[in-house]
């Protein structure tokens, strides 16, 4: 007959064995940022930040004063330049006045008319001489070319019959370009194209 204490041991043992282990919570470190705190930075490390941002500063506003003294001699020799151009210019220009004088006194001499104007026609020629040389050109125009807006100015507008186009009558004023750009334009009559009807073309 068995004993009824050792079957009870037995099913204890077997319900111990069953039973679950329990589980360790491990402590969280006493070193972790609570919510709402910044972590603070090691000193060394904020040391090096600043120097860092010193350095940078100082590169920076050496470059900024370097770029202002740049500025400054590039205005000095663009001045510098002008002034040495308009000077190159003036004494060009000397030789044509010297000429004018000499002319005028010409006129009071016992030069004749035609010597006088022959001395004057000359200076004219060596004057525009030296502005085309400086980069002043005239803007060819003559009586029967179309006229062109960009390049003519039309102070006075008359009626004519046949023609396609408006055309030049009359240059009253002549127009100069210096290099690409037009310094004045060509001053003309115009002559607009009748419909017939007394009114003209526009």
């Amino acid at each position: 007959m068995s004993d009824p204490r050792r079957k009870k041991g037995k099913e204890n043992r077997g319900r111990r064995g069953t039973e679950p282990r329990p589980v360790e919570i491990e402590e969280e470190s006493s070193s972790a940022v609570e919510p709402g705190e910044e972590e603070e930075v090691p000193i060394d490390q904020v040391e090096v930040l600043e120097k860092e941002r010193d350095e940078i500063l100082d590169r920076y506003q050496r470059l900024a004063a370097e770029f202002d003294n740049y500025r400054k001699r590039q205005a000095r020799d663009f001045n510098r330049l002008i002034e040495q151009g308009r000077k190159k210019l003036i004494e060009e220009l000397l030789t044509v006045v010297d000429n004018f004088d000499r002319a005028r006194a010409t006129c009071q001499g016992d030069h004749s008319d035609k010597e006088v104007v022959d001395g004057i026609m000359q200076t004219s020629e060596q004057l525009q001489s030296v502005l085309k040389k400086e980069g002043l050109e005239v803007v060819p125009t003559e009586p029967g070319d179309p006229f062109d807006p960009n390049i003519h100015e039309a102070m006075v507008a008359e009626s004519i019959e046949g023609g396609d186009v408006d055309v030049v009558l009359e240059v009253f004023q002549k127009g100069y370009t210096f290099g690409q750009d037009l310094l004045r334009p060509v001053r003309v009559k115009v002559g607009k194209v009748s419909l017939g009807n007394g009114v003209d073309a526009c």
